[in-house]
């Protein structure tokens, strides 16, 4: 979806797929994703990076904490969590830069732009979860991208995208085999549906969360 007018930022919302050997290479390292020691860690496996996307490659930054304000995340807002860092084997992954490069070229970001990356597994284990407890949100910065990766023995889990906080969906989608949505988060909001499992033992859905403000070393480092 394409805005028609002169606005500053025309960008609203891409929809795509990773390639099949793209999801080969990445769906591998969710099965390493570390245990997660804060509120949502009964059903969130996560690790965590930030980078300064260049041309053709990536520049790792120094390990900072993750922190939303409690305005935008009601669930776990002002809490100060650290994770550990998406390992090495894969961000030295050509199609690891594969998918940053969807990412630019689908949002409008510029090369030396800061991304922040969150690996995720959500899991169901013998109960339904709720895959975004906070509800329809927007993530506070100008663009996100999720890429689910893979699904494994669930129901339910669609990605949602909303013109406003009390406004139903107008997309609803079960993403899975690499495919993705890029959204202007000043222009939207978004959601998740609950995943269980479909045959009463452990389901999940692995995702890659990428965020970054439109300008170029944006982020406080």
């Amino acid at each position: 979806m394409k805005s028609h007018t002169s606005h500053i930022e025309p960008f609203y919302l891409e929809l795509g797929q990773l390639t099949p050997q793209c999801v080969d290479h990445l769906a591998p390292s969710f099965d390493r994703l570390p245990k997660n020691p804060y509120a949502d860690g009964t059903y969130r496996l996560r690790r965590y990076s930030q980078f300064c996307f260049l041309q053709g490659c990536l520049e790792h930054l120094p390990s900072q904490p993750f922190v939303q304000d409690e305005s935008i995340n009601h669930f776990q807002g002002n809490v100060v969590r650290r994770y550990k860092e998406i390992e090495s084997v894969v961000i030295d992954d050509p199609k690891f830069i594969e998918m940053f490069e969807h990412f630019k070229h689908m949002s409008g970001v510029e090369y030396g732009t800061h991304v922040e990356v969150h690996q995720l597994r959500i899991f169901a284990d013998h109960q339904k979860v709720e895959v975004a407890p906070e509800g329809i949100h927007q993530d506070g910065f100008d663009r996100i991208g999720i890429y689910v990766i893979q699904r494994h023995n669930i129901e339910g889990g669609s990605i949602n995208v909303h013109l406003d906080e009390s406004s139903p969906a107008f997309i609803s989608h079960a993403f899975d085999h690499g495919e993705f949505v890029i959204l202007n988060d000043k222009k939207f909001f978004h959601s998740a549906k609950a995943i269980c499992p479909r045959d009463g033992d452990l389901g999940y859905m692995d995702v890659f969360v990428l965020t970054a403000n439109l300008t170029a070393h944006s982020m406080p480092y």
